[in-house]
């Protein structure tokens, strides 16, 4: 009888530490590695939220987010990345990545451009997954705020639906000018808000897909010849 029970407390004991393995590793998995996100809204179509051929105001994809590319890499341009704000209400946004720590960033007659550090000449972003309603109609949300000066460990903003967009450009709060003005670090997402890089599509199963993010190379930005940003 006593070695029918110390067997019995033994297969207890031994599922106990299993299922804490398995949390323990779920876990882990969630903090460190990958986790599920829901992507609500319209601000990145057509990118994402595309179902049936129509762009999805409210909830509709759902996407796997990879955390553990930024523990060994810094964020790039033409990253998709999942991120809070400091000092809100705790709300996830998914955004792209277009003005690095030290750039300037302009928007201008529709189009973005970017002085990197050091140069004295600003280059026109081609942006080839902007759909052509938003292709050359990128345009400030707050009247006199189309220049960023990227601080260092922070990053500029996008949403790929930018007639839908709320980002850096209204330092996400809509069109209230007094954020932006009186705040204008909040235009800026800080290194470590950065949860994680949009990786693959999993809902609905017609849309499955990995996501992939652009390269930048030189035959994909204009050099324009306007005058300096730092001039301006």
């Amino acid at each position: 009888m006593k070695r029918k029970i110390k067997k019995i407390l033994l297969w207890f004991l031994d599922l106990g530490i299993n299922v804490a393995i398995i949390f323990g590793l779920v876990l882990v998995i969630q903090t460190w590695l990958i986790a599920p996100f829901d992507v609500s809204g319209a601000s990145m179509c057509d990118t994402f939220n595309i179902i049936d051929g129509e762009c999805v105001n409210g909830y509709g994809e759902k996407i796997i987010i990879n955390e553990a590319t930024y523990l060994f890499n810094e964020p790039k341009r033409g990253d998709v990345v999942v991120f809070k704000i400091p000092n809100t209400n705790e709300k996830y946004f998914i955004k792209r990545i277009i003005g690095l720590p030290e750039e300037i960033v302009e928007i201008k007659n529709g189009k973005v451009y970017i002085t990197k550090p050091g140069e004295n000449k600003s280059v026109e972003i081609n942006e080839k997954y902007l759909n052509v309603k938003n292709k050359g109609n990128t345009n400030p949300l707050i009247e006199s705020f189309s220049v960023f000066e990227v601080p260092e460990n922070h990053y500029f903003v996008l949403g790929d639906n930018r007639n839908a967009s709320t980002d850096s450009r209204s330092c996400f709060m809509g069109t209230s000018t007094s954020t932006c003005k009186n705040n204008p670090m909040n235009a800026y997402v800080p290194r470590d808000a950065i949860r994680g890089k949009a990786w693959i599509v999993w809902w609905p199963l017609s849309n499955i897909r990995t996501v992939n993010n652009p390269e930048y190379s030189i035959n994909q930005i204009n050099q324009t010849n306007s005058e300096s940003l730092e001039e301006k």
